[in-house]
């Protein structure tokens, strides 16, 4: 993968995000996926991060805005939020919900809003747990996921 990013970044991140999105909504209707196939999915949230890190600039279209949205090496809130560039100081009196999501922070939401987190098999539950754990400022930029992200690490499981 990595020597496709470095020669077609669009294609690597539209491709992991398109397949990613597409598994996680075949769950959330009610259609039976594998286990092994939900595991990738969440995988692939796990590690789009690092793939985020290695970018240098990437342009993707955003058919929901009709826009190009560039995208480069982020972390923090702006990883997860198109938000600008406020000063440090300022940064927690910025409602970061009102902006739109970066792909990660779409990714990590399909996460929360398709309750893959109930699926019935240990190893894809412990991929979401270790992938929401991994992207904790996620929840800066998207409060409202909190307690769904505590509700399921203390359901009847």
């Amino acid at each position: 993968m990595d020597s496709v990013l470095s020669i077609d970044q669009g294609l690597v991140v539209d491709a992991i995000r398109t397949h990613t999105l597409r598994t996680l909504q075949l769950y959330a209707s009610g259609t039976a996926i594998e286990w092994n196939d939900a595991e990738l999915a969440i995988y692939l949230i796990f590690i789009f991060g690092e793939i985020n890190k290695s970018l240098s600039a990437v342009t993707l279209y955003d058919p929901d805005m009709c826009v190009d949205v560039v995208q480069g090496p982020m972390k923090g809130r702006s990883a997860f939020s198109q938000a600008p560039q406020v000063p440090k100081e300022r940064r927690k009196e910025i409602d970061y919900a009102e902006f739109p999501l970066t792909p990660h922070g779409e990714l990590i939401m399909a996460l929360f809003e398709t309750g893959i987190s109930a699926y019935p098999n240990q190893a894809v539950v412990m991929q979401f747990f270790e992938t929401v754990a991994r992207y904790g400022d996620f929840f800066k930029v998207r409060k409202q996921c909190i307690v769904p992200a505590l509700e399921a690490m203390v359901d009847a499981r």
